[in-house]
């Protein structure tokens, strides 16, 4: 029992070390990517190595600390989703919880007692703690922040044809660890069952590597210009035709004339070959503002810019394999020459379009 005491006591060490060393990486991200959203998960990542510091020392001194963790993983996750925001006095509210507890803590000091280890209410045996309110917070922060990443991954079909490195999966997945820790934490608060008591060190310690290695790895979520963000930001709160509106985005006159120019750009011009083609720069080619193109496509077409794009992607890509490049180029060559900037996002796509994989494709076709 002593050895494994000293070896999770090691563990939280290790893990609080860890969290330390990323938090500074985060804050001065060496890739300089979505700085404002990488500060704010280098706070939630500096307050959870701090936890991690009290449980192996077995002090709860610094417990009203993380208090911080939920507000500051929220307040990451909406500035990787919105590059625009800004910090206003309403978001102090999410620190309220942190700032009651500092507040009683220092009245509390006063008479040697601890505000956060104070019983809320007990019945038999049972006791609840102050501090035992945090991962039922946190879980709830965790919920919340996992709809915004949703919604995210689903506005950017709007803007890009390219969601693979920009959708913030691997902050998703995060979530979902940062969940079974909270289950974890609940269970130490409330339920005490022995077996996961002893394996929650090593779930912890997953946790900062996994954040390490995919923080270190990400790219810029919206590489545009201020005034293109400011467009996307309108896009994506009205994303939508709105129908109540008694005037249209565009005229009828206006519809045709851009409607033309848009099938010379993708089937003269066949502009959707190129890999980094996006809303933007599709608007930019049209002469009209974002979200008239994004009307446009979607008046068209019924749906958004990502359809649209890999739909004509998807039909380049049948031509290449049944004109027999497959041997010249090779899958790979395939996705790429049709438009795709990686195999995944190719066979994904193909697979929507089509039903079936390229290379099913290809034998279907030959069996005909």
């Amino acid at each position: 029992m002593r050895k494994l005491k000293n070896m999770n006591t090691f563990m939280m060490c290790f893990s609080a070390g860890a969290c330390f060393l990323l938090s500074f990486l985060m804050f001065f991200h060496p890739l300089r990517q979505n700085l404002v959203a990488n500060r704010w998960l280098a706070l939630f990542v500096l307050t959870m190595g701090t936890a991690f510091l009290g449980i192996s020392l077995e002090t709860t001194a610094l417990s009203n600390l993380q208090f911080i963790l939920p507000p500051a993983l929220y307040l990451g996750t909406r500035y990787f989703v919105e590059p625009l925001l800004v910090f206003k006095k309403k978001h102090w509210l999410h620190f309220l919880p942190y700032l009651v507890c500092l507040i009683f803590q220092a009245i509390w000091a006063t008479t040697g007692r601890d505000f956060i280890t104070a019983i809320l209410f007990e019945t038999g045996n049972f006791k609840f703690l102050v501090r035992d309110l945090l991962p039922f917070q946190f879980l709830a922060y965790i919920t919340i922040s996992y709809q915004i990443l949703i919604v995210h991954k689903r506005n950017l079909k709007l803007i890009t044809a390219a969601v693979k490195e920009i959708d913030l999966d691997w902050l998703r997945y995060f979530l979902v660890i940062l969940a079974v820790i909270s289950i974890f934490w609940i269970n130490d608060a409330v339920f005490g069952f022995a077996v996961l008591l002893k394996i929650m060190p090593v779930i912890y310690t997953g946790a900062v590597f996994f954040l390490a290695y995919f923080s270190m790895r990400q790219v810029a979520v919206f590489a545009f210009s201020n005034a293109e963000l400011e467009e996307i930001s309108d896009l994506l709160e009205h994303p939508l035709p709105d129908d109540k509106q008694k005037t249209a985005r565009l005229s009828d006159k206006q519809l045709a004339v851009l409607s033309k120019k848009l099938d010379e750009l993708m089937v003269e011009g066949q502009i959707f070959l190129n890999n980094d083609l996006s809303l933007p720069s599709l608007a930019n080619q049209l002469g009209v503002s974002i979200h008239d193109t994004s009307y446009l496509i979607n008046k068209l077409t019924g749906g958004n810019f990502y359809n649209f794009i890999n739909q004509l992607r998807v039909e380049e890509a049948k031509k290449l394999l049944m004109a027999g490049r497959i041997e010249e180029l090779n899958m790979v060559g395939i996705a790429f020459a049709a438009g795709f900037n990686s195999k995944t996002a190719f066979n994904t796509a193909f697979k929507k379009y089509t039903g079936c994989s390229p290379t099913a494709y290809i034998k279907q076709q030959s069996s005909n």
